[in-house]
């Protein structure tokens, strides 16, 4: 199996250093660059042709966010790494459309797992504590996710659930013996019933409510 090429991007020396070796320890990871800020994201991207970038920029707001996952381009996935000085919010990774939002602190039981279900599966990912959350639900009230939850149909709960698991639509219509064309339209219009503008927005908010039973 190919090996998943990762770009490490960290604004400090230690935590970058930390990423680096957790990343060649991990089995199918190859690192192929490293930067500091977003001048060494972009010349490391030209150069080092990533799968998956691995940022943590802490002084990165929402809007330069936004703009450099739009300069690295869609054949690169970004990862955001979450810690608790850094400036970028989850909204703001939902809003830069970016493939995972993950918090440092809880990173290494599961960093080779993520990194695998993006570069290889395409699936977006999420790995952060429930009570750091809340700010998914900026301008939307728990009470009306609550509400848009309880309009789903029984079938569309139940994509739902398997999605927020990290499933693919592909892995989802075997689980649930349904055509993958079919998952994609349910899919489709759970992310309008919920008003989530991407899979990873959905996720959380079952990880905020919890599917309807």
């Amino acid at each position: 199996m190919a090996q998943i090429r990762v770009l490490i991007a960290d604004d400090q020396v230690v935590t970058r250093s930390g990423l680096v070796a957790m990343s060649r320890e991990a089995p199918g990871l190859d690192v192929v660059g490293v930067a500091q800020d977003v001048a060494g994201v972009l010349a490391a991207v030209d150069c080092g042709n990533p799968d998956i970038v691995l940022l943590n920029l802490r002084t990165l707001t929402g809007d330069s966010l936004r703009h450099l996952v739009q300069l690295i381009g869609a054949h690169v996935s970004v990862i955001v790494l979450w810690c608790h000085d850094s400036a970028v919010t989850i909204q703001d990774a939902l809003r830069a459309k970016v493939a995972g939002f993950m918090d440092l602190e809880i990173l290494q039981e599961e960093f080779a797992g993520v990194i695998a279900l993006v570069g290889r599966r395409g699936c977006a990912a999420y790995l952060l504590p429930r009570d750091r959350l809340s700010d998914i639900g900026e301008g939307c009230s728990m009470s009306s996710t609550s509400g848009a939850m309880s309009n789903l149909t029984s079938r569309e709960n139940d994509v739902l659930r398997l999605l927020a698991d990290g499933m693919t639509n592909k892995q989802i219509g075997s689980s649930l013996h349904i055509a993958e064309n079919t998952v994609k339209k349910h899919v489709h219009r759970v992310m309008i019933k919920l008003s989530a503008s991407s899979r990873v927005e959905a996720a959380l908010l079952v990880s905020r409510l919890g599917p309807r039973v």
